[in-house]
């Protein structure tokens, strides 16, 4: 994934033994992109009180286990609004996979850069989720498309809510960086 192979998640499809790997790519890069919103607080003007704990750890294990919501829910929308037939272990380990463009939001640090850091990540992660349903599924492209927006969607929404109804940069769970999107 890291050099926009996409033939990454065919060859894990059907391997068993990538679920392990599959998994730890996710969490890695949760924890990255929480450590990515820490440090950018940080070196920002403001940095709030408990941002290690909220933005670090709170934070990956909550966009971890969103992300896993929203693998859940492209999955139910493959299968009971598509009718596609799918095996939930083929999504989970292409999905896995596919959250390897979150790592890259470790870099929201740089002060000038950091919206461009917020936003890339998630755009390639949605291109890469797509790419990721696509193999798992052998669904029309337009299914593909349609479940991961709005899985990714009620992502974003579920952080951005919880970010922009509490104080910013002290929210909890560690959301704070999500309503940075709500600011562009």
């Amino acid at each position: 994934m890291v050099f926009l192979d996409t033939s990454v998640f065919e060859e894990v499809r059907d391997d068993e033994r990538e679920l392990g790997s599959s998994l730890i790519v996710a969490g890695l890069s949760c924890l990255l992109a929480g450590f990515g919103a820490w440090l950018h607080w940080e070196v920002s003007a403001f940095t709030p009180e408990n941002a290690f704990i909220n933005c670090f750890l709170l934070g990956s294990i909550f966009l971890a286990g969103m992300y896993g919501v929203s693998t859940l829910l492209v999955y139910v929308l493959m299968v009971q609004f598509f009718r596609v037939q799918v095996d939930l272990l083929a999504i989970v380990r292409t999905m896995g996979y596919a959250a390897a463009p979150m790592a890259l939001s470790v870099l929201m640090f740089v002060p000038v850069l950091y919206p461009l850091f917020a936003l890339m990540p998630l755009t390639l992660l949605l291109v890469a989720m797509i790419y990721a349903v696509q193999a798992a599924t052998g669904a029309r492209p337009v299914e593909a498309v349609v479940s991961c927006l709005i899985s990714l969607g009620l992502m974003i929404l579920v952080l951005g809510v919880v970010a922009i109804s509490s104080s910013g940069p002290e929210a909890p769970i560690g959301a704070g960086q999500f309503g940075l999107y709500y600011e562009f």
